[in-house]
């Protein structure tokens, strides 16, 4: 369903071409999931868990609030590298109505410890003083930016300072 969801979209994807591509019966799809919105639903939270445990797996919570988003932000990279259709369907789904109000809300709260260092971030006056919103959105713009331009391989820049660079205008 990843697969099929990113290259043809949700609505362009029939619940038979996922069932086929799963090696599975239509019926037993839907034992699983209701319908496609089901579906989508629990493939967006479990991406969005499992990218949160990643890019939040800091051991020393201690450490200054910079090092600490400067190593979250790096292992979203990784984690983006490491899975592109993952990265891929996080965008494309993120604003969608096609992901319910019900399930952002829960993927909102995978990342209440997000929000907590930005607001640390904020109060500290490493981040301006704008909504910890604002700046979840835009810092995600950066780094999804910044994992387009690895992808490009066009050699301008090396992945190293494309890295650099991306983490640098966070903070500017």
């Amino acid at each position: 369903a990843l697969h099929l969801f990113t290259t043809f979209g949700f609505h362009a994807t029939p619940t038979s071409q996922i069932s086929k591509a799963a090696h599975v019966s239509t019926g037993t799809l839907f034992h699983y999931f209701p319908d496609k919105q089901t579906l989508i639903d629990e493939l967006y939270l479990s991406i969005k868990k499992e990218m949160s445990s990643v890019v939040g797996n800091e051991d020393n919570p201690a450490l200054p609030t910079r090092t600490l988003l400067e190593r979250g932000f790096i292992r979203y990279i990784d984690w983006g590298i490491a899975n592109p259709e993952k990265a891929r369907f996080l965008t494309q789904f993120h604003h969608s109505p096609n992901i319910s109000d019900a399930v952002q809300n829960r993927a909102y709260q995978e990342f209440r410890w997000m929000t907590d260092l930005y607001s640390r971030a904020i109060r500290e006056g490493i981040f301006s003083n704008h909504p910890v919103h604002y700046h979840m959105v835009m810092i995600a713009q950066i780094l999804n930016g910044v994992l387009e331009l690895l992808t490009l391989h066009d050699g301008d820049m090396s992945d190293e300072e494309i890295i650099a660079a991306g983490i640098e205008k966070i903070f500017k």
